[in-house]
């Protein structure tokens, strides 16, 4: 019994919300240690805070112990455009952005061929397959309408931005 101390419990401290600094001080006051397991963004969350723990708070653990932390971070992270631009249809654009996890605006509509993918806009920037942009932003697909193109190079109504 003395060996393992067996009876002998210590309540975890309840550290999610907390920044680092304040969370290591709660721990080490009731003799616990800690590991940083993870960093993830959260959208709102202050950076270095701790979002979850394990074991969870009020659970019974040994002198000494371990606990595992989750620390927000202040890195968005980011996705790569997949390769749609001038390579692919509305239809399969619009499929492969929403599985990268992008979210699509109105399109605009430029002369040119139906449905076919031109350019892809973040904002009042023209992307290119493969940069990394904020994972989850939405972006706008700029398409043919159909009519005949007269210019190799996209016409975009910039009003349409303001």
């Amino acid at each position: 019994d003395s060996y393992t101390e067996h009876g002998k419990v210590i309540p975890v401290p309840d550290v999610c919300g907390m920044q680092l600094g304040d969370a290591a001080e709660a721990l080490r006051a009731k003799n616990l240690d800690f590991e940083i397991v993870d960093y993830k963004y959260v959208k709102g969350v202050d950076a270095d805070k701790v979002i979850e723990q394990r074991p969870a708070a009020k659970a019974n653990v040994k002198n000494g112990r371990k606990i595992e932390l989750t620390i927000s971070s202040s890195h968005v992270p980011t996705q790569i455009v997949p390769n749609v631009i001038d390579n692919s249809s509305l239809r399969e654009a619009e499929a492969r952005l929403r599985a990268s996890g992008f979210k699509l605006g109105q399109s605009i509509e430029i002369k040119g061929e139906k449905d076919w993918v031109y350019s892809l806009m973040l904002g009042k920037d023209t992307l290119r397959n493969g940069k990394s942009i904020p994972a989850g932003s939405t972006v706008v697909l700029v398409i043919g309408s159909g009519e005949d193109k007269e210019t190799d190079e996209p016409i975009i109504d910039e009003s349409w931005f303001e």
